[in-house]
């Protein structure tokens, strides 16, 4: 069986996926295209989706940048889902219009709505809210444009070795609810690059067997830290899979 070697580039960080295929998945014709897209409208509640939405994150924003988590006090609950985006259109509109009024750069956002159907108990009820990942700007004026929740709070982002995966992490759990989200159309996707023919089954085996080795792969992959990685054998094919996880120097 080839081994691939798929490299997926969003930002600073990059990740590297080492795994068996078969002569026909080689064979396919690779389309010209070699972005990952993000669905405009998705349950955030699978492992790919979370995959997308933190690298998304990762290609498009900085620590510059805000992550917003917007609430409701008792007068302004939205009755339902449908008036929740209404209120975080509305937001997201009155934001574009006080940027392009004080000269910033248009926005780019990914918005985050959290709810579940309301019941008697209230132990397991999840209030309406939205978790907005936005451009730069002053703080108080986010939450000022927002109005609708004393408690809702504006944080400039904080990276670390994994980049922002925490962070997508929180907003994409998986509650006894739903989540949807949307984006706005600037972003940059992240790039994915793919080569059938850089390793061997050997050395694969050898890769396994490092014990998370950083020299090895920041050898592999020059001008990249080593920040994490697993390695899976699967059961039915005896592939082994390997998955590594890495931050650009500067």
């Amino acid at each position: 069986m080839p081994i691939r070697e798929k490299r997926i580039y969003s930002g600073k960080y990059l990740e590297v996926e080492i795994y068996p295929i078969t002569k026909m998945e080689q064979k396919q014709k690779r389309g010209k295209k070699n972005k990952v897209s993000l669905p405009k409208q998705k349950n955030l509640n699978d492992k790919n989706a979370k995959k997308h939405l933190r690298r998304l994150i990762n290609a498009n924003f900085t620590d510059k940048d805000i992550a917003f988590h917007a609430t409701y006090d008792e007068k302004n609950l939205p009755k339902d889902e449908e008036e929740a985006k209404r209120n975080v259109q509305n937001f997201l509109r009155r934001v574009k219009t006080y940027r392009k009024k004080n000269g910033l750069e248009p926005l780019k956002y990914i918005a985050v709505t959290e709810y579940k159907e309301a019941t008697e108990d209230k132990r397991t009820r999840t209030r309406i809210h939205h978790h907005v990942i936005m451009s730069g700007m002053d703080r108080d004026e986010v939450e000022r444009i927002w109005g609708k929740g004393k408690h809702s709070n504006a944080d400039r982002l904080k990276a670390n070795e994994l980049g922002y995966e925490e962070l997508a992490n929180y907003i994409a759990k998986d509650p006894k609810g739903s989540k949807r989200w949307c984006q706005s159309k600037n972003l940059k996707q992240p790039i994915v690059k793919v080569n059938d023919y850089k390793y061997s089954h050997r050395k694969v085996w050898e890769l396994s067997r490092e014990q998370g080795d950083k020299r090895v792969f920041e050898n592999l992959y020059p001008g990249y830290r080593f920040t994490d990685h697993r390695v899976e054998v699967n059961d039915i094919n005896s592939g082994t899979y390997i998955y590594v996880k890495m931050r650009r120097l500067n």
